[in-house]
This record gives structure tokens, sequence and C-alpha cells, in this order.
């Protein structure tokens, strides 16, 4: 099994390297459209995530490393901040209205959705949250 990994800072620029990367992964984990599009979305909303709302520990800046392994399909995200358990954020209530819709907020539902498991733990100063798909 071949682990890939990329290194990223905690800044939105940062995103379109991210999905970059993850694109040029595809083939070599036999990824179809479905499976592509899922990992894609749910890495930008867990990085962004990190970037909007992670403290870094110590005052340190956030560094976010970003793991694929194979079989079964695993997309493991670390990162340095201060412990930030994304899976203990409760989804948002969808708005009632259309005039009381936010933008915003419904991420983390869609991450639940396209995963079939989420893992965090915190250990050493590291944070990792894994997703797992089908």
């Amino acid at each position: 099994m071949r682990v890939r990994e990329l290194h990223l800072r905690a800044e939105l620029g940062e995103m379109p390297r991210l999905a970059a990367w993850v694109e040029a992964q595809a083939p070599g984990l036999g990824l179809g459209e479905r499976q592509l599009y899922a990992i894609q979305l749910c890495l930008e909303e867990v990085v962004a995530n990190l970037v909007l709302h992670a403290r870094p520990a110590a005052g340190a800046g956030i560094t976010v490393t970003v793991r694929i392994e194979e079989a079964p399909l695993r997309v493991t995200v670390e990162d340095d901040a201060e412990p930030f358990d994304q899976t203990a954020i409760a989804p948002a209530a969808p708005a009632e209205t259309l005039e009381a819709a936010q933008p915003g907020g419904l991420g983390l539902s869609l991450v639940a959705a396209f995963t079939t498991a989420r893992d965090y733990r915190s250990e050493s100063g590291r944070n990792s949250l894994m997703l797992r798909f089908a």
C-alpha cells in the first residue's frame, strides 16, 4: 500500500493546491468521479474549518498534513493546532425559509453524508481526523 502525503500551510490560499493534488492522486488510486468529488468536497470543508476556526497551539502557525491510503480508502488530516474535534460539532439545522437562510454551516453535514466513518483523536500536540470512504 502506497501512502500519499501533502503538507499545507493553514491558509485559504492553499485550497487550490490541495484540490489539484487530490485530483493528481485519483488515477493511481483508481478513484471514480463520485469518489474524487466526495474526497475533494470533504477535504475542502475539513481544511477550511481548520484554517477559519482552529486556534494555533502556543502562538505557532498551523500546519496541515493530508494523507490518502487505499484499501480501505482513508483520508487523514493532521494538524498542530489546539484540539479541535470536528466530529463533535452538531450539524446545523437547515433554514425553514429562503429568507432565513444564511451562508455556511452545512459543510460538516456533507462530510458525514459522503463518508462511512469519521474518527478524531488528539495526541502529543497533533490532531488527527480520519475519514473513511466506501
